[in-house]
């Protein structure tokens, strides 16, 4: 009994709770600007004989409807969309099993707050950037793209990893949960593999060191520490994710926002023919779409 109920309760985090509340967030806002636009502009009931067709359609409720549902389109996909919700398409592995090619996903773009331009100003500050969120980003080495990991360390936290085992804060982080290993050489972090996007901050002097002139120099291992500003992001998929064991920390300036939902799955790999309808159908992964995506970290979601 204990048991279960421990399980039960478990569900009920505020990470649970502030998930479904971005899931009904937006249609609420949609159904409420309809309501009220519609309230405020009741269509008169004395329609004029003179009126031409197309007058008398634009006293019409159907009318009413168009016009709301095109203001709800604008706001949502225009003002609202850069700011609130924004769907992104997996391409790769490296969140396996996660995220799977052809997942789509849901990214909440005002999580960690919204930031005026040309000013340090953020509005809607709720949650900080947090181990275990998976997230979306632009990394330091490629400007142009969009990548999507998870936080296992953010700023003042000591990271390294040592065969299968990611250490932070001096603790194995039990990952069995969420993270896939396969048989692939591994190189112990640090140093990182491509030193070359780093900052010339002296915090990263160390870490650009060639591996035997790190390891000669600190034959016990140094971990790394995450400096202010910065979060460690690495894939699930650990053996084949390119992230910031190579290429740095992600700056917190660059992420987009946190990943909550998967909305559409489909398994591109082999085509399928227009006619072949059984094919196309038995690529959609049904049973992925909806999915919540769950802030997991040591073996805690």
């Amino acid at each position: 009994m204990r048991k279960r109920r421990k399980e039960h309760a478990s569900r009920f985090t505020p990470y649970f709770l502030r998930q479904h509340i971005l899931l009904v967030s937006v249609p609420f806002l949609i159904l409420l600007i309809i309501g009220g636009y519609i309230l405020m502009n009741e269509a008169p009931t004395d329609i004029s004989e003179n009126l031409s067709r197309w007058q008398k359609f634009q006293r019409t409720i159907v009318w009413e409807y168009l016009q709301v549902i095109a203001i709800a389109f604008v706001l949502v996909f225009g003002f609202i969309r850069p700011f609130v919700v924004e769907a992104f398409k997996i391409p790769s592995g490296s969140m396996e099993d996660t995220l799977l090619v052809g997942d789509r996903i849901l990214v909440c773009k005002f999580i960690y707050g919204i930031k005026i331009p040309r000013t340090n100003i953020k509005l809607f500050d709720f949650h900080k950037p947090t181990r275990g969120d998976v997230f979306v980003f632009i990394p330091p080495h490629e400007r142009t793209k969009n990548f999507i990991k998870r936080i296992v360390a953010v700023e003042g936290d000591t990271v390294e990893t040592k065969g299968d085992t990611l250490y932070v804060n001096g603790k194995a982080i039990d990952g069995s949960n969420y993270t896939k290993h396969v048989p692939f050489p591994k190189r112990d972090f640090p140093p990182f593999g491509n030193a070359q996007y780093l900052p010339g901050d002296e915090a990263f002097a160390d870490y650009k060191l060639s591996r035997n002139q790190f390891r000669h120099k600190f034959p016990e291992g140094k971990p790394f520490v995450v400096p202010e500003g910065y979060v460690f992001a690495m894939g699930d998929n650990r053996s084949q994710s390119s992230d910031s064991r190579v290429w740095g920390p992600a700056s917190v300036d660059d992420i987009k926002g946190q990943a909550f939902m998967i909305y559409w799955s489909y398994n591109s790999r082999g085509r399928a023919k227009l006619w072949e309808i059984w094919k196309i159908l038995g690529k959609i992964r049904f049973k992925r779409v909806g999915k919540l995506i769950r802030s997991e970290f040591d073996g805690q979601g």
